[in-house]
């Protein structure tokens, strides 16, 4: 794919910004009309925060957009296996080593230059002489994507702050794949390099959705072993809890004071303690900025430690 040529073709979808920090590096990236006008293409949905050389050459490649369960009818057989990693909770970051420039190179799905890769390469920047070695005496020339988790950047669900290995990526893979025995790999490689891995397990697809019912994390990327399918399932703890915590006072407060345009907003009948709940603390709910309101919430949902993740048992 011409990615420079597909920038110039289509202004209105994507965007092509060379990096200040490295002259001549350039990230793509959909524009926000995409994704709320559903505007996706085959292009389109490798162009999460890829970043190319001045030659239209891949340099950084990182996940190929994955949508969730039925978005745009993407879904699995219920009897399919599946690989099911935990969705950790933080932002993503890609890191490889770049030939032309003989640098190690860190970006997030946005940028070469923000204050968020300045705080990726705070977990990531010792990393930077394995990741080159590894090239130059391996040829293994790969995006390592992770996500990362700091305290200075709250997110819906708490996890352990770190560097997480959540995949890796040949540059010129056309599509991201896995599977338990490249899991395994991934697992070796953060022991090696002393960060973290979230949990992932392999069972029938169907086990994995009635799981992600009382799941009490964000979810789940599945990938179908024998369809190539991939998916992401969020649980309705993360969902809940993102909408409560997010939503503004002023809206909160007139559900707070209709029960059944409360109950209609949630859309399950599971949820009917939570509201009577809610609204019996009204007066305490209403009180909290987003991160008390999330964790006033979550206590209540029964949030359990970030440790407590995937396990074999849910497969």
């Amino acid at each position: 794919m011409n990615y420079i040529e597909y920038v110039k073709n289509n202004p209105k979808l994507a965007t092509m910004r060379e990096s200040t920090r490295y002259p001549g590096l350039f990230v793509l990236k959909y524009k926000r009309n995409v994704f709320y006008d559903n505007l996706w293409d085959e292009t389109l949905i490798e162009m999460r925060g890829r970043v190319i050389d001045s030659e239209g050459d891949t340099v950084i490649s990182p996940f190929t957009k994955i949508f969730n369960r039925f978005e745009n009818g993407t879904d699995i057989d219920r009897d399919e296996r599946v690989v099911a990693v935990d969705k950790i909770n933080g932002f993503m970051a890609g890191m490889t080593y770049v030939p032309s420039i003989d640098e190690v190179v860190i970006s997030t799905t946005g940028s070469l230059d923000s204050e968020f890769v300045t705080l990726a390469e705070q977990h990531l920047g010792r990393l930077k002489p394995m990741v080159k070695s590894a090239f130059l005496s391996k040829d293994l020339n790969y995006t390592w994507l992770f996500e990362i988790v700091d305290e200075t950047d709250p997110h819906i669900i708490k996890e352990n702050p770190g560097a997480y290995l959540i995949g890796a990526r040949q540059n010129d893979e056309e599509v991201y794949v896995t599977d338990a025995i490249f899991e395994s790999v991934l697992d070796g490689a953060a022991s090696y390099w002393g960060v973290y891995r979230p949990k992932w397990c392999v069972g029938r697809f169907s086990d994995i959705t009635e799981a992600m019912k009382t799941y009490n994390r964000e979810g789940v990327v599945v990938y179908g072993l024998e369809s190539g399918i991939s998916l992401k399932i969020k649980t309705p703890f993360y969902l809940t809890s993102k909408f409560l915590g997010r939503i503004r006072n002023e809206k909160l407060e007139l559900l707070l004071n209709d029960k059944q345009r409360f109950i209609q907003t949630l859309k399950d009948e599971e949820f009917l303690p939570l509201i009577d709940f809610l609204i019996a603390n009204k007066d305490e709910v209403l009180s909290y900025g987003e991160q008390d309101k999330i964790a006033f919430v979550q206590k209540y949902l029964g949030y359990k430690n970030a440790t407590d993740n995937l396990t074999t048992s849910t497969c």
